[in-house]
């Protein structure tokens, strides 16, 4: 392309757009003034064959949503999203009031689900789960898959677990603070607190997420990774210490009437475990604590008894399967399994052993387990040999330390085998069983209920708005079709009003200015504050511009005409060329793509860079085309 003096060309381009809304002259300006538009097409269809009628070069599809929330009182929000919020790729797409039955928002047109969140007025969660993409529509109903009915509570007190084991600490006594009689080795821990089985514990098939979206917990780079040691040698727990304090523990204090329940989200073990819960009432004693009863609520606390991969059960030797496919996607670009987890609803009991799903506000919920031996159960005589709680306090009246395997064991703390977070909206439990590596990810669990979540530690981030990328031919160049002359980036939530343009790259030396309809956003060179001459494209080159908020209509979608965006170019000293989104079967000089979509370098043809590219055009329903990049040195990401 030709180079003209900037200010002259900006000038007379500027004036050339001004000059078209009050005169019929053409000089200046005319969308059709495209000397290289026969040539252009000429070469499109040499280079990549016939068009599909139906092409209109977008990936972006409209999905219309219906909502039945019936039973739902204290739903308040929901939010659409790509993934699990947290997630590796997770996107913002919708927000609205729970009370709206029916809207729509912008997809991927590949994609066959979506994970939907509901939450209450205090952005608690009440429902969580992927829920299925058909023919462009989505229904988002309540899960009532169950095993047990729960219009009332039918969880009762099954047999007392007895046992043999005492209390004892190295030197023979028992905690001075528990008891302050010397060690008696007729005092059992039955005869501190009563540890109950369970009958008819209510379980149901719960939510699903994807091996993508928990690998910013548990994968290599995770907050919580397998075995993961920083330079220091430290291990989770320690790396973790100043956020979440495990020192304090876990527990749950309701803060309203209600439910409460928790849902197996992965684990990682080959010990054979078991969890159960404890309850006590605000202002309760540390002696009342101490001997409160025990409920179990798992009596196999195993990943492999809990979860299923792809709606297959594991098998029973399988407790280590899950971080090995985390591994296999990270590492060796692995399937994206499902995970479906299993969801416990616990019950609450009062002083006459009756029971009921809601609990009492002020009601505190403190978890313990049982660590197995690894490959077999303890005896049932053993049940209270290997117990550890979510309160670290509790662990040391009980004298239950620190695993000595690990290098931060010091001799007299207390077991820390419990942490929670806030994990983009989620609250989640870990659990560690004692192998020797505190990565606090044996097992975790998403907790849900009407507990005071204000106090416990966030580490999650807020997942950014859905985003789509548009890239541009400036004037239709005849010979490299890269795409790269002008590339934006557009922000949006559907139900929201404000979008953000992001110029990332001009690879054109002409002066480009974006429009949506007829409101000037800005010229895409000085947006990323270099002269026209410069070609961002560079590879050094890593600007991109302040992302700059827009007005948008309620009913804003990038499937309609991409969003109403075009592009002023400055042709030459006589004229400005408006570069506008293709109508069906057309050639394009503008697509519209993901936003995490990478373009190809300086004159590299798209076709280079995406071999799938041509067959997109002549099937414009082969929508995955942008999966498939021949080479990353041929392609920029920013």
């Amino acid at each position: 392309m030709k180079f003209f003096d900037k200010s002259a060309v900006m000038a007379i381009a500027t004036g050339a757009i001004v000059f078209s809304a009050c005169s019929h002259e053409t000089d200046y300006y005319n969308p059709d003034l495209n000397p290289n538009k026969a040539q252009y097409e000429k070469n499109w269809k040499n280079t990549f064959g016939d068009i599909n009628p139906e092409q209109d070069w977008n990936v972006a599809a409209k999905v219309t949503a219906s909502v039945s929330l019936d039973g739902m009182q204290d739903a308040a929000n929901i939010m659409v999203y790509t993934g699990l919020p947290g997630g590796l790729n997770s996107r913002l797409v919708a927000a609205y009031p729970a009370q709206t039955r029916t809207f729509s928002f912008d997809y991927e047109e590949s994609a066959k689900d979506a994970y939907v969140l509901i939450t209450d007025r205090n952005d608690r969660i009440l429902l969580g789960n992927y829920f299925s993409i058909d023919n462009g529509e989505i229904n988002i109903a309540l899960n009532t898959r169950g095993t047990r009915a729960e219009d009332g509570c039918g969880t009762s007190l099954g047999e007392t677990i007895k046992t043999n084991n005492v209390f004892r600490d190295e030197k023979g006594y028992w905690p001075a603070d528990l008891y302050e009689s010397l060690y008696n080795p007729a005092i059992k821990y039955n005869d501190v607190f009563d540890l109950y089985k369970l009958n008819n514990v209510a379980t149901k098939t719960g939510s699903s997420w994807k091996i993508s979206d928990i690998v910013d917990i548990v994968g290599k780079g995770g907050v919580f990774a397998e075995q993961q040691y920083n330079e220091k040698g430290e291990c989770n727990l320690i790396k973790w210490e100043e956020d979440l304090k495990p020192s304090e523990g876990a527990e749950y204090v309701m803060e309203e009437d209600g439910p409460m329940e928790i849902t197996f989200m992965y684990g990682g073990t080959i010990k054979f475990n078991k969890l159960g819960y404890i309850c006590y009432k605000d202002g309760a004693t540390k002696d009342e604590i101490l001997k409160s009863p025990r409920y179990l609520l798992m009596d196999d606390a195993r990943p492999q008894h809990n979860v299923t991969i792809d709606g297959t059960s594991m098998g029973e030797q399988d407790g280590m399967k899950l971080p090995g496919l985390v591994e296999s996607y990270e590492k060796y670009d692995g399937a994206d399994a499902t995970l479906t987890g299993t969801t416990y609803k616990l019950a609450y009991f009062d002083e006459n052993g009756n029971s009921s799903f809601t609990f009492p506000a002020g009601t505190h919920i403190v978890f313990f387990e049982i660590i197995g031996n690894n490959g077999s159960w303890w005896n049932e005589d053993q049940y209270c040999f290997n117990i550890r709680y979510s309160l670290p306090w509790m662990n040391r009246d009980f004298y239950y330390k620190r695993n000595e395997n690990h290098p931060s064991w010091k001799e007299y703390d207390a077991a820390q085998t419990f942490v929670t977070y806030r994990w983009n909206g989620q609250t989640v439990l870990g659990m560690e069983d004692e192998g020797g590596d505190d990565d606090m990810n044996d097992i975790l669990f998403f907790v849900n209920g009407k507990f005071k979540s204000h106090d416990i530690p966030d580490i999650g981030n807020d997942p950014a708005p859905q985003e789509w990328i548009l890239a541009c031919e400036d004037l239709g160049s005849t010979d490299d079709f890269d795409f790269n002359d002008v590339v934006f980036r557009v922000s949006h939530i559907a139900g929201k009003t404000e979008a953000e343009v992001t110029v990332l790259d001009a690879g054109g030396i002409l002066p480009a200015t974006i429009f949506r309809g007829d409101t000037e956003i800005g010229e895409a060179h000085e947006m990323l504050g270099v002269a026209t001459n410069v070609m961002t494209t560079e590879e050094k080159n890593t600007t991109v511009s302040e992302p700059k908020k827009i007005s948008v209509p309620a009913d804003f979608s990038m499937t309609e005409n991409m969003g109403g965006f075009k592009i002023y170019v400055a042709n030459n000293e006589t004229s400005v060329v408006s570069v506008n989104a293709p109508g069906k079967g057309e050639v394009p000089q503008i697509i519209c793509v993901p936003g995490t979509w990478k373009w190809p370098k300086e004159r590299v043809s798209i076709s280079d860079a995406y071999p799938d590219f041509g067959k997109w055009g002549a099937n414009w329903q082969d929508n995955t085309w942008y999966n498939n990049i021949s080479d990353e040195k041929n392609v920029i990401s920013k």
